[in-house]
């Protein structure tokens, strides 16, 4: 199976970089190739949205938090403190997303707090967030499903300086 390139091949562009934009084939979208090539092209491919599982509801708090805690000043990120910001990146991703309420309400918001909280604190047994700074936090908004990077998204390794 090919790909198209998004971008046509000129006649005389032997000296200038092609940028292809082509599905990145991750272990998950080969998991769904093997599962699935429908699901596969679905995802990948067309970039078919899917409703959000409270699992992915749960990551996406999960990175809020962890975003929040790199706007901190290094000595403050503290495991105690990273805890005490998932009821706020909760109602930030409750804002920005339609239909998550219904995915906690099961349970409610608390035992969703509690699992973030044990990813949190799963992730300074990773590394210590105190002990370096970040280069940059991901910009939102931009880019996305639509396939073109954000304004503010550094160029392709080609064409830096």
């Amino acid at each position: 199976m090919s790909v198209p390139l998004s971008v046509p091949l000129a006649d005389d562009t032997a000296d200038v970089p092609v940028h292809r934009s082509r599905p990145a084939l991750s272990p998950s979208r080969a998991s769904d190739f093997k599962q699935c090539p429908l699901k596969y092209r679905l995802r990948a491919i067309d970039r078919v949205p899917e409703p959000p599982s409270r699992a992915a509801v749960r990551g996406t708090v999960v990175h809020a938090v962890l975003e929040d805690l790199f706007g901190l000043p290094a000595a403050e990120r503290q495991p105690e403190r990273a805890a005490e910001l998932v009821p706020d990146a909760w109602e930030r991703v409750r804002a920005e997303r339609d239909g998550v309420d219904e995915l906690v309400a099961a349970n409610g918001p608390q035992a969703l707090f509690d699992e973030v909280r044990t990813l949190v604190a799963s992730y300074y047994e990773l590394e210590d967030p105190r002990r370096f700074e970040p280069h940059a936090l991901e910009e939102r908004g931009g880019g996305g499903r639509g396939g073109a990077p954000p304004a503010s998204a550094p160029p392709p390794p080609a064409e830096r300086s």
